[in-house]
């Protein structure tokens, strides 16, 4: 294999890796997605290493949800379904994974940061289907136009402007998002699935700095919305995302 072939072959398990995640934070668990992940001994099939000690305990705790008893996470389907509709649904942990909540200054959803994603996608002819929905800012969507800004890179030259998108908006807040939920969610698989989402941006930021000679950006002053109007916010190759659940790309 030419280092080109190679080049190519690591974007498209990143690609992989990203709508895996995607899919994980898009839609709620059931038995065939847990034994899927199962199957590919997940999260020890994602293409990147840790790049954090926590993204590393974060590897750890998930791996050993995984590779538990069956019978044990069939059981946790009812609670881990209680535990993604208050994380992603209901806000009952204030922990919102849309982007405009953690950005606006007065901590609202679907305010600038989600029209300016929303002008990221519609660059490169895309659509976040119902943004009524599920807006344009959420986390599930970013990582699903990260995937496809991998797939669609012909070249690591053409990975920079995934660099920018990512300095620009997910590693702005998602650090905060995982730590909020980590500290709140009921069960030991949300507990570790945004940290080690987090996790797996910085690694893959950190690569850009080499393959796309994209240097890390000075930095930046930090909008942190008061706590009290984080409360009023409401509502892989092992797995393929749910037709509907998504993006129009």
């Amino acid at each position: 294999m030419t280092p080109a072939e190679q080049a190519a072959a690591w974007r498209a398990l990143a690609a992989e890796d990203l709508s895996l995640l995607a899919r994980l934070h898009g839609v709620e668990l059931d038995a065939e997605t847990l034994a899927a992940l199962k199957a590919a001994e997940f999260p020890g099939c994602l293409t990147l290493p840790p790049a954090t000690r926590e993204g590393e305990e974060a590897r750890l705790l998930m791996a050993e949800v995984v590779a538990g008893e069956d019978a044990a996470f069939a059981a946790s389907l009812d609670e881990l379904a209680a535990d993604y509709a208050a994380i992603y649904l209901t806000g009952r942990y204030h922990a919102s994974p849309n982007e405009s909540a953690w950005l606006d200054e007065d901590g609202l959803e679907r305010q600038e940061p989600m029209f300016a994603v929303r002008a990221w996608y519609q660059k490169y002819n895309l659509g976040a289907g119902d943004w009524r929905k599920r807006q344009d800012d959420n986390l599930s969507l970013q990582l699903q136009f990260i995937a496809h800004l991998c797939t669609q890179a012909t070249d690591d030259a053409a990975l920079r402007p995934l660099a920018d998108f990512l300095d620009a908006h997910p590693l702005r807040w998602l650090d905060r998002f995982a730590e909020r939920v980590a500290s709140r969610a009921a069960t030991p698989f949300y507990a570790a699935l945004g940290m080690l989402t987090a996790d797996y941006l910085h690694g893959l930021r950190a690569a850009l700095v080499v393959l796309a000679d994209a240097p890390w950006p000075p930095p930046a002053e930090e909008v942190r919305p008061e706590e009290e109007a984080l409360s009023n916010f409401g509502c892989g190759d092992a797995i393929a995302f749910v037709p509907g659940a998504g993006p129009t790309w």
